[in-house]
């Protein structure tokens, strides 16, 4: 990039926004050769925020280029998330299984167009990463927060859903300060020092401050464990639900091999069929054929018999 284009690259949002639209193979080389030349060009500050930006995951970079190809689908299913949003609040149950078959239904087609858009960009992904991109899709519905952070197109890792409780967004967007006021708030609300932040100990004498701090410490190791805990138990449960999805898509194709074994024979016994009727029709006609003669044979010799009793 040369210096002429300096100035375009001191608009940070612009800079990164255009590179959380590249493959996931460019990403790296263009961050780099990004930051370059803006400290080149005289913004190093801007080179230094540049040159921080995480990689995204895969199911992130799939999720962002769901916003910049597929925005009216996004679109909608923010909607639809607004509109679930708004049935719970008003504990509408008739409403909330309405829009939740719904969702069911336009998250899943979403998730199999997202593996379609991979394929189309030359970089599959799994069926693991789908899952998780709808995964994503589902905790923006669940929070206006997350459905900003969605919509920036900027998103560095998935978004997961606690029931209809504020999705985490520590770390999940790239440079929040220059996204949008709705993302760089609720970015900002959960990390150390927001307004979700817990109260440090720092006041009282200094052996109760060491005492807070060593309570601080053993609660925090004790949430930990609890986390690391869950975190596991978390992955056993999906490891197991994957292995069972996998088994039923094997078991489905299994099937689907035996349809498409039936129809074949099906095809061959309505060949064999058709053959069948073509020698049935031919046999038919030779029948009658004979059944004519032989009628005119059999007059034959009726003939024959009355010519010789007159001749007796």
């Amino acid at each position: 990039m040369s210096p002429a284009q300096s100035p375009k690259a001191a608009d940070p949002a612009e800079a990164v926004t255009r590179l959380y639209g590249l493959l996931p193979s460019e990403f790296t080389a263009s961050r780099n050769a990004e930051a370059a030349a803006a400290s080149r060009g005289g913004h190093p500050d801007l080179g230094k925020r540049l040159k921080a930006l995480p990689k995204p995951s895969a199911a992130a970079w799939l999720t962002n280029m769901l916003i910049r190809e597929e925005g009216p689908s996004i679109s909608s299913v923010l909607a639809l998330g607004a509109s679930l949003r708004e049935a719970q609040a008003d504990l509408d149950r008739e409403e909330i299984r309405r829009l939740n078959s719904e969702r069911h239904r336009l998250l899943r087609s979403l998730a199999r167009d997202a593996r379609g858009l991979a394929e189309k960009l030359g970089n599959p992904v799994s069926a693991a990463v789908a899952a998780e991109v709808e995964q994503t899709l589902w905790a923006a519905m669940t929070d206006p927060n997350a459905a900003a952070a969605l919509a920036s197109g900027r998103l560095v890792r998935g978004l997961e859903a606690n029931g209809w409780e504020p999705v985490d967004l520590d770390g999940a967007v790239a440079d929040p300060e220059s996204a949008s006021p709705l993302v760089s708030a609720g970015a900002r609300s959960r990390q150390p020092g927001g307004a979700d932040a817990g109260n440090a100990p720092g006041k009282g004498t200094p052996r109760q401050q060491q005492a807070a701090r060593a309570k601080a410490r053993k609660e925090a190791q004790q949430e930990l464990a609890n986390a690391s805990e869950a975190a596991k138990q978390a992955e056993q449960k999906l490891a197991e639900v994957q292995s069972e999805v996998d088994g039923q898509a094997s078991f489905r194709d299994g099937l689907t091999d035996e349809i498409d074994d039936l129809r074949e024979r099906i095809r061959e016994l309505e060949r064999e069929i058709s053959d069948l009727d073509r020698r049935r029709g031919a046999l038919e006609r030779a029948r009658d054929k004979a059944r004519r003669e032989a009628r005119a044979a059999r007059r034959a010799v009726e003939k024959a018999e009355t010519k010789l009793d007159s001749l007796r």
